[in-house]
């Protein structure tokens, strides 16, 4: 099978170093981003992604885009969505306005069932889901971050009709250098991930401060362990269960990310919507439905969710 052309929607961390991998192996990407400053420095400068690696890729300025609309005729194969779950049900229908018959979309995003929504659009045989085991910060306008790679990464179909496509991404990350599996039980990893967000991103968010300090510091450290516990124990009334040792190794995960700052807490830095109802919340929400208590991720799902309200005190009340 001849090599696909991509096409990022949403070149923040996650999209942008995917499509700095795969533009720098030589293939076809299309990006599109509503950051004007920041695609107008990938058009001009190139993408920039230092960190752990260090590349700087240039995209044809016509393939910068910050408008869905403009991916009509652009003729691409395989498309990466990756913004924030929570504005799916926006940037979803645009899509479906530019959609042709051979394409295929890939869930590029944290949380749970994100793909099952993408399905509703576009049909059960055209969504792949890819689980990120990477992570990154934008640093700039066309400047990326990446702080950590914990290999591989997974993807896989909703349907099995996707699984010469899935191979075929799978096939073009790894000669990239972005080692990914294709993989049968995609499911069970987005719930291997989860746990692993569950651990450090909403504890992230309220402290503010990143994955290794919150690793180094005994009280946080535990708190961590307990809301992936927690994560281990509603999976499994699921059926999607976990070797013995598992929880340790998601501790070692952990203690491999470095000073890296999770998107949530990115989220709640600049005050914006977080994707806390599609991890936490959605473990507390399981629980409930199998009759199992979370208490620590129920108190983080509240404290998130109670940051993300818009104060209504008067600011001359303001201290």
């Amino acid at each position: 099978m001849s090599s696909p052309r991509f096409g990022v929607v949403g070149v923040g961390p996650v999209g942008g170093i995917m499509a700095a991998y795969l533009r720098n192996a030589g293939h076809d990407v299309v990006l599109v981003d509503i950051l004007e400053g920041h695609m107008n420095a990938i058009r001009s400068d190139g993408l920039r992604v230092t960190g752990i690696v260090d590349m700087t890729v240039e995209f044809p300025p016509e393939d910068v885009l910050t408008d869905i609309a403009d991916l009509e005729g652009k003729d691409v194969d395989v498309l990466f969505i990756s913004v924030k779950a929570p504005v799916l049900p926006i940037v979803l229908p645009k899509v479906l306005d530019i959609r042709h018959p051979d394409m295929t979309f890939v869930s590029l995003q944290n949380g749970l069932e994100n793909e099952e929504l993408l399905a509703k659009f576009f049909g059960d045989d055209t969504v792949l889901r890819f689980v990120v085991n990477y992570g990154g910060n934008i640093v700039g306008d066309g400047r990326l971050q990446m702080n950590f790679f914990n290999a591989p990464n997974y993807i896989g179909g909703v349907d099995g009709a996707t699984q010469a496509v899935g191979r075929n991404v799978a096939e073009s990350l790894n000669q990239a250098g972005l080692f990914t599996e294709f993989t049968a039980e995609i499911k069970w990893h987005e719930w291997e991930k989860l746990i692993l967000n569950l651990g450090l991103a909403a504890l992230c968010s309220m402290t503010q401060k990143t994955m290794k300090e919150m690793m180094e510091y005994k009280e946080t450290r535990d708190l961590a362990r307990e809301l992936m516990r927690e994560g281990i124990v509603v999976s499994e009334a699921l059926e999607y269960y976990f070797p013995e040792g598992f929880l340790e190794g998601c501790m070692g995960w952990l203690d491999r990310t470095g000073y890296h700052m999770p998107s949530m807490a990115v989220d709640v830095l600049n005050e914006r919507r977080t994707e806390i109802d599609y991890m936490n919340a959605k473990v507390v929400e399981y629980g409930r439905d199998h009759g199992i208590s979370t208490p620590y991720n129920d108190a983080l799902t509240s404290l998130v969710r109670g940051r993300e309200r818009r104060s209504k005190v008067p600011k001359e009340a303001m201290p």
